[in-house]
């Protein structure tokens, strides 16, 4: 519950009710959907009776969040919702390496690491890819196909203290967090 630590750094806590969510990762639509329905339904539960819930999540509920999905489920039910931005991570990446992600005119296209990126990466522009760290490896070999790896920067988990920061995806570790975000151009 990374959300919730971060949260409890800036806000009160106390005489809060903290509702426990799972979500799932899972490549399976079907598994995903299921997380997805249980965690609605357990927040209906407290709308119903009248109690008002807050949600937080990593980033911007706008940009590939996992909130996002539950939110519609509770908004099709005929519930209030409220949308707060937040500090989006490739905008947070983007700082930490001291790199501007967009130039004149020049595009900027957001990706998901678990999208196929060939065509992606081969448009012009700034290119984005959040959430890679679980094919890593994949993407870097996709960046240098396109000719982006000597120019492309990398941050796992920006703005934690596990914070990894990368100039080079020539030289990765094996492994990499989840929350890795890639900015090339």
């Amino acid at each position: 519950m990374l959300a919730l630590d971060i949260a409890a750094g800036a806000v009160d806590m106390q005489g809060k009710t903290i509702l426990p969510l799972d979500f799932t990762m899972a490549r399976n639509e079907a598994v995903r959907e299921d997380s997805y329905r249980a965690a609605a339904a357990a927040i209906k539960a407290e709308l119903s009776v009248g109690r008002d819930v807050a949600m937080v999540n990593l980033g911007d509920v706008s940009v590939y969040a996992t909130a996002y999905y539950i939110l519609e489920r509770i908004r099709d039910d005929g519930f209030e919702t409220v949308m707060c931005p937040g500090v989006t991570s490739f905008c947070a990446v983007a700082a930490r390496l001291g790199r501007s992600l967009t130039r004149m005119d020049e595009p900027l296209h957001i990706l998901s690491g678990s999208t196929d990126l060939n065509n992606a990466l081969a448009l012009p522009g700034t290119k984005v890819v959040m959430k890679s760290g679980k094919a890593i490896h994949e993407t870097a070999e996709a960046l240098k196909r396109h000719g982006l790896l000597a120019n492309a920067g990398m941050v796992a988990d920006c703005g934690l203290e596990t914070e990894q920061v990368y100039t080079d995806l020539r030289q990765l570790p094996e492994e990499i967090s989840y929350f890795a975000t890639i900015v090339a151009d």
